[in-house]
């Protein structure tokens, strides 16, 4: 309708390209708020799962994996064979073996081992210490767990654990924490430990029970005298030793 000269336009509703320009803003802004929601879900899963370069080690996988979790347990068998007969016994175990048995054994055959939602634990052995790492899940949520050990023998059957470096993805987490995890699952297997301040640091001293026991109508008693950790392999030796009837 064409408004008489000297009549006021009528008023334009609210609407169309007005209602559109309005709405505009507000989609960006919650555009925005997806996106940044995003990027911090996306950030934290990165720091949740993030680990130092060079701790996780290859894990075979395949008819190769299942090779290398027999020699695993193989070498295991073969170790507890001589801790009960007298003399000297060791073996050595490579990197590959451990991580198959870790992916393929032990999921199999002894799954109470892996509790607390943790799953997919690995091994790498480095120039005398060991990383090891597994990822933890609660809930819908998950993250790596991660730690570099230093592993010595200070005496027969006394070993010193201390912690390099451990974390949650990219948070840092204290040594003494770890320790005593540590401690919990030795003492769970009959060992005695103690955590002390040694060369500046907190350091977890195992004592292995040494495991006298009746074989062939004998007490024996072993004695775990050397833990060496080298690049991609780690070696125990030791003696077993008759005692007294």
């Amino acid at each position: 309708m064409t408004p008489t000269p000297g009549e006021p336009a009528p008023p334009r509703q609210a609407g169309g390209a007005g209602r559109r320009w309005l709405r505009r803003p507000a989609a960006a802004g919650l555009l925005m708020v997806g996106l940044i929601m995003f990027g911090l879900l996306a950030a934290g899963y990165v720091l949740l799962h993030v680990s130092p370069a060079g701790i996780r080690g290859v894990v075979p996988a395949g008819p190769e994996g299942e090779r290398a979790a027999g020699r695993m347990m193989s070498k295991a068998s073969s170790l507890m064979a001589g801790l009960d007969r007298p003399g000297d016994w060791g073996e050595a175990f490579t990197e590959a073996e451990a991580n198959a048995w870790l992916a393929i054994d032990l999921p199999r055959h002894a799954p109470r081992l892996l509790t607390g939602g943790i799953s997919s634990p690995q091994v790498r052995f480095l120039d005398r210490r060991a990383a090891c790492s597994a990822i933890v899940c609660y809930g819908p949520l998950s993250a790596r767990l991660w730690a570099i050990l230093d592993v010595t023998v200070r005496t027969d059957n006394l070993l010193a654990v201390g912690v390099d470096s451990a974390g949650l993805g990219a948070i840092p987490i204290p040594p003494g924490m770890v320790l005593r995890a540590i401690a919990a699952r030795a003492e769970g297997a009959g060992a005695t430990t103690e955590i002390r301040l040694l060369d500046g640091g907190p350091v977890l001293l195992v004592h292995l029970p040494g495991r006298t026991k009746t074989t062939s109508g004998e007490r024996s008693e072993y004695h775990l005298g050397g833990v060496q950790i080298t690049p991609g392999e780690v070696v125990l030796a030791g003696t077993t030793r008759s005692l007294p009837r």
